[in-house]
């Protein structure tokens, strides 16, 4: 009698060792990547909060969000979060900006030749719109051409709506952007009009919520003033419409 109540002692201990050594986790795979495990302590209709073993908690919007698995494994505090940048993040929804910065050189049609062009941008809007690695929303800039020709300068401050949508879920990817707008003139004598323009290059995700995107731009914008036409019968000054072409590159941070 006594030897089966060690076999059974021993029994009991070893499957308690063994409930204690493993456990039910859960585990989230983001679109960037990275793999977290530990328990889920708090679902809704737009996010997740998960535990860790290790105290840790971490905030994940559904939209970030691959695949939701439960597995059986050993416990650990380890975070398995391969090809990323270890970092606690925070429920701030979709809500996003991005400052933007590009040069190059812009030319009108009977206004001026091929002269130096910048514009810096601040952007805020929707960083997962529809669901998808696609920002939407409104920005406001400032563009300066310094003309060639002469020592003045021509400037605008372009209104616009700014979509940038990245090709694939990876941490680096491809991406195609568009701005239309309108650009208010700066100068005395000139007049506004509208805008486009379409970027393509490459976005890198830092981490979670910041993401370092450059690339190309090329774009048209219209606007009126004093413009100088010439031809056989010699120069004529007038007062009329005109579009900018602008090419060049551009980079900036999304947040």
């Amino acid at each position: 009698m006594k030897q089966y109540l060690i076999v059974a002692f021993c029994i009991f201990i070893s499957m308690s060792l063994s409930a204690q050594g493993n456990s039910v986790q859960d585990k989230i795979t983001l679109k960037t990547g990275e793999i977290y495990v530990g328990k889920i302590v708090l679902k809704t209709n737009d996010m997740i909060m998960l535990n860790t073993i290790d105290g840790t908690r971490y905030q994940f919007q559904l939209s970030e969000i691959e695949k939701m698995e439960t597995e059986t494994k050993p416990n650990t505090s380890k975070v398995d979060k391969p090809d990323s940048i270890k970092t606690t993040t925070y429920n701030y929804g979709n809500f996003g900006g991005l400052v933007e910065l590009s040069g190059g050189i812009s030319n009108a049609k009977n206004s001026f030749g091929w002269s130096p062009n910048t514009q810096l941008s601040l952007i805020f809007g929707n960083k997962n719109l529809l669901g998808k690695n696609l920002f939407g929303g409104i920005g406001i800039g400032y563009n300066y051409t310094f003309l060639a020709t002469s020592t003045k300068s021509i400037e605008f401050l372009p209104l616009f709506v700014h979509i940038r949508s990245s090709l694939k879920n990876k941490r680096t990817s491809p991406y195609f952007g568009m701005d239309i707008g309108y650009a208010f003139a700066l100068n005395t004598g000139n007049s506004g009009g509208s805008l486009i323009k379409i970027s393509a290059g490459l976005s890198h995700k830092i981490s979670l919520k910041t993401i370092f995107f450059a690339g190309i731009y090329a774009g048209v914008q219209t606007f009126s003033g004093i413009l100088t036409e010439t031809n056989s019968l010699g120069s004529f000054t007038y007062t009329g419409e005109t579009s900018m072409n602008n090419l060049g590159l551009k980079a900036g941070i999304q947040f």
